[in-house]
């Protein structure tokens, strides 16, 4: 399955960056109830996050910082962005150099 490539209108710069983080970074994602879901990274050490798309929030520090309940669709963090690619309810930004675990993702999960 071939991903989109393509930047969304409207989205500030600072938004497109962590799109592209969240597209190119490897995360593993898992479903712990409807709209939440466990996102674990390895950048430097594992961690793992709570993505809530129904709230609109997640439990990094870069959410907590500067996030706003109820904004995930529009001000969102990494974690919650590689969810919403996921779901191909957002896709990559075009210069993305994406990872292919979340190819698979979006074929395990957009359904």
């Amino acid at each position: 399955m071939a991903t989109a490539k393509h930047t969304p209108v409207g989205i500030d710069e600072a938004t497109l960056t962590r799109d592209r983080r969240g597209a190119e970074q490897p995360m593993g994602i898992w479903p712990i109830s409807p709209g939440m879901w466990k996102v674990g990274t390895g950048s430097n050490d594992y961690s793992e996050y709570t993505v809530d798309l129904q709230e609109g929030r997640c439990t990094c520090s870069d959410w907590q910082y500067r996030g706003e309940p109820g904004s995930g669709e529009i001000n969102r963090c990494k974690h919650a962005a590689r969810v919403l690619m996921a779901l191909e309810r957002i896709h990559p930004p075009a210069d993305a150099d994406v990872d292919q675990t979340l190819v698979a993702q979006r074929k395990r999960w957009s359904r």
